[in-house]
């Protein structure tokens, strides 16, 4: 290896120093601790929508072109929009309104993953362990789906872990059957039954095996499935 040579007089010197400046201007060898300590903070949550009177929620709602009634409302739903959503709960719809399948808007909202619409229906006083006519809950659904932070607003919101569908199936044996390896993790955390079985006799770890979901599997094994 070559020996660096050091400059020490003359206007090369002059030159470099310039240079050297320049670069540690340019390219900082670390992030400033101010970026760094911005970064680590979390995601503030979104700031509720100001309340409006019923009947301005109502006009607004007309300026938008929907008609305050009950399926429109349910449409918006699943749909994911949540300005329209809040503006028909201020207009006075219940939250608790469901389509002819006994979907709520609550469960077709987590379905569908909208996190946001689901949080203002919880706000609103959805029930959140209600049916459907299959026996589905809004759980069930979002583990269905594989959404994550839906099924973590619902088990925050007191949601039924354990609750079963028609066919004595949990959420935790949906997430299991679908390879939803974090929403797996995420109901076992709040306490699922491990080693529930439905009506046919199969657990979430005998699924899992069945369809191949080796992550699960682990998750299910480790939690004392068997």
């Amino acid at each position: 290896m070559r020996r660096p040579v050091f400059l020490t007089s003359g206007p090369i010197v002059g030159i470099g120093l310039l240079l050297g400046s320049w670069l540690l201007i340019a390219c900082p060898s670390r992030p400033p601790k101010e970026e760094k300590a911005q970064t680590a903070q979390p995601v503030p949550a979104p700031a509720p929508t100001p309340s409006v009177r019923p009947e301005e929620a109502r006009q607004r709602l007309q300026a938008m072109g929907f008609e305050f009634t009950e399926k429109a409302f349910l449409d918006v739903v699943q749909r994911g929009k949540a300005e329209a959503v809040e503006l028909f709960l201020q207009a006075g719809m219940s939250p608790d309104v469901a389509d002819a399948q006994g979907r709520t808007a609550l469960i077709l909202a987590a379905k569908g993953g909208y996190l946001l619409v689901v949080q203002k229906l919880i706000r609103a006083g959805a029930h959140v362990n209600a049916r459907d006519r299959d026996g589905g809950t809004a759980l069930i659904w979002a583990a269905w789906g594989g959404h994550t932070p839906v099924v973590a607003e619902l088990i925050r919101a007191k949601a039924d872990v354990n609750a079963r569908d028609n066919a004595g199936n949990t959420a935790l044996i949906w997430a299991a059957h679908n390879g939803r390896t974090d929403v797996v993790r995420a109901l076992l955390a709040a306490g699922a039954d491990v080693n529930a079985a439905n009506a046919e006799g199969k657990t979430a770890l005998q699924l899992a095996i069945q369809n191949g979901h080796t992550p699960v599997v682990q998750l299910l094994t480790a939690a004392g499935a068997r």
